[in-house]
């Protein structure tokens, strides 16, 4: 119930008006009594803030009625009148009116008792024997200021700057009530943990300005994705965690986990760039994967690791199998960090035979992992991990320094020249400083920028490919021969690639494979060469695994051919035993 205040007991003052010296306050009075109204607005006009109005309560359940039904500027809490420590009433009023300013009214000057309500979250504590009205009203907007300084300073805590959404600790608090709750109601609670794909080649290739408007983008499409009583919050980086309240099932988490990938498959144009971004999201549901918000978590960003290891762009929901393998991977990206600190790295060579001469013309460096515990670790199981942390790089680098440096070696002692081939992942190819890196490695290992050849996927070109022509163009003009590797897996054609300056085109082993038995395959491969010659670009087939395969291609003008039929790549010791023509030492 809500009634007026005309006497609030104060100090007698005269009533000299200068309303008009600044704006109205409306005040809501707790534990006032019925005639405290007219005093009130006396000393607001007083203080210059006439005009506003007074309204007064006895209980704090009329409080709360109260301010939903009217916007205050504060409340003033009047504890000679309000029964109850001033501490607990001012904690019991922030909960549940969390934006209105507090003010203490005592006629008592208690030292302890202000601390204790300042300490509380009460803006300010006012002594009536000394009140007037320019002080009541000076300290209602300070406590108005505060209020809002304070609200600034807890958005700063507790969201997101670039996102505005609830950052970690806010997710973490969240996550803690809705976890409650659904103890109390035995309903069930589902965490979806969003990690973009390949975010880290955005950052790389077109800016961290631009990643970030990627991730409010990001951002915006997935809020369209949960209802309002749910919260999407940013973990750091580029996760993301949507925590769904009260939710039936798995399937009501599985709905949203689709919705947010259909969402995502929509392309986005930011600055001039279309971009397409995809999404792994890792799913776990309390109480079946854990009974805390720690547990929920850590579950569902194991599960998203394993929706990244099926390929990424689907959602996989946390089961109890997938801690181990979490385990071993996590192991083996922290011992993959060391692993060139520790000189464990090693190049195989596979060679390239001219398929007119039968002459071996190059060959590939493949970089291997000597594990010193699990042996010789395939790429397949370590490159994917190097791609995802960002180590591909200093990988890349150490692959081109080491090749350059054997295939030197090589020719300085007495071997016909051999061009060897070293691909470019796309981060390594985006990078700024690539130019320099092959321009040094080329000074340092003093091989001619002709026996190099860098392979880049086509993906990599038609990223950026404007930027793309520009380093090609440089690297051309030193002398360095230039591939594309596994051509027609991509999505450019030879009609995109006849503005690069390349030199050779890889076919995919895809089109290797059943060349001699299924016809598409043999008029694709028909096709690629016809083209690719009419560039005057050579032509190199990858996977060549038997004697059919070789002479098809032979006979249909391919250039050159790779793979199992002529050898498996082999340590450096092996393949020069086998392909690198040294002149025989005279003995005596």
């Amino acid at each position: 119930m809500v009634t007026n205040v005309k006497n609030l007991h104060l100090s007698p003052e005269p009533v000299t008006s200068t309303a008009g010296h600044d704006a109205c306050l409306t005040l809501l009075l707790v534990g006032g009594g019925p005639d405290d109204r007219h005093v009130v607005e006396n000393l607001l006009a007083d203080g210059g803030a006439g005009g506003g109005a007074v309204d007064c309560v006895s209980q704090l359940a009329d409080a709360v009625r109260a301010a939903k039904e009217n916007a205050y500027d504060a409340v003033l809490l009047n504890v000679d009148t309000y029964k109850g420590p001033s501490a607990k009433s001012v904690n019991t009023i922030n909960e549940l009116l969390d934006e209105i300013p507090i003010l203490i009214l005592s006629s008592h000057d208690d030292y302890q008792m202000a601390m204790d309500a300042l300490g509380a979250g009460a803006q300010d504590f006012l002594h009536r024997s000394n009140l007037t009205g320019t002080a009541l009203v000076r300290a209602v907007r300070y406590a108005i200021e505060r209020k809002r300084t304070e609200q600034r300073l807890q958005a700063l805590l507790s969201y997101d700057s670039l996102t505005q959404l609830p950052n970690r600790e806010l997710l973490l608090d969240r996550l803690t009530q809705a976890i409650a709750v659904a103890t109390r109601q035995q309903s069930m609670v589902a965490l979806l943990l969003l990690d973009l794909d390949r975010f880290k080649l955005v950052n790389d290739t077109l800016g961290h300005a631009f990643g970030d408007k990627l991730l409010c983008e990001v951002a915006a499409r997935t809020q369209t994705c949960i209802r309002e009583s749910d919260t999407l919050a940013r973990l750091g980086g580029d996760e993301f965690v949507a925590v769904l309240t009260n939710i039936k099932g798995a399937q009501d988490a599985a709905k949203v986990a689709n919705k947010i990938i259909r969402e995502m498959s929509a392309p986005i144009v930011i600055e001039g760039h279309e971009v397409f971004v995809t999404a792994s999201i890792g799913i776990s549901l309390f109480p079946n994967d854990g009974l805390d918000k720690n547990a929920l978590i850590t579950n569902a960003d194991v599960a998203m690791y394993r929706a990244k290891e099926e390929g990424r762009n689907h959602f996989q929901f946390y089961t109890f199998g997938m801690n181990a393998t979490t385990v071993e991977r996590l192991t083996l990206e922290n011992d993959l960090r060391r692993a060139l600190e520790r000189d464990e790295l090693l190049l195989h060579y596979q060679p390239q035979m001219d398929c007119k001469t039968d002459e071996i013309v190059g060959f590939e460096a493949l970089v291997r992992w000597q594990h010193p515990e699990l042996g010789l670790v395939p790429p397949a199981r370590f490159i994917p991990i190097a791609e995802e942390n960002g180590l591909i790089v200093q990988i890349g680098e150490w692959v081109l320094k080491e090749a350059c440096r054997q295939n030197k070696v090589w020719i300085d002692a007495g071997s016909k020249p051999m061009t060897v081939s070293v691909n470019l992942s796309s981060r390594q190819f985006h990078q700024e400083s690539m130019l320099k890196t092959v321009t040094d490695t080329l000074a340092k290992s003093s091989l001619d920028a002709k026996h190099l050849a860098l392979e880049i996927t086509e993906s990599s070109l038609m990223h950026d490919p404007d930027d793309a022509v520009v380093t090609l163009c440089l690297l051309h003009n030193m002398g360095v021969s230039i591939s594309i590797d596994d051509f027609g897996t991509g999505y450019s054609s030879l009609g995109h690639l006849k503005r690069f300056p390349l030199d050779f085109l890889k076919i995919d082993r895809a089109f290797v494979n059943d060349i001699t038995d299924n016809p598409e395959d043999a008029a694709i491969v028909r096709a690629i060469l016809a083209m690719a010659h009419s560039l005057r670009l050579r032509v190199v087939a990858e996977g060549v695994e038997t004697e059919r395969q070789f002479h098809f291609l032979r006979e249909i003008g391919c250039d050159e051919i790779q793979g199992y039929y002529l050898a498996k790549p082999l340590p450096a010791a092996e393949f020069e035993k086998q392909f690198v023509k040294l002149p025989k030492v005279k003995v005596g």
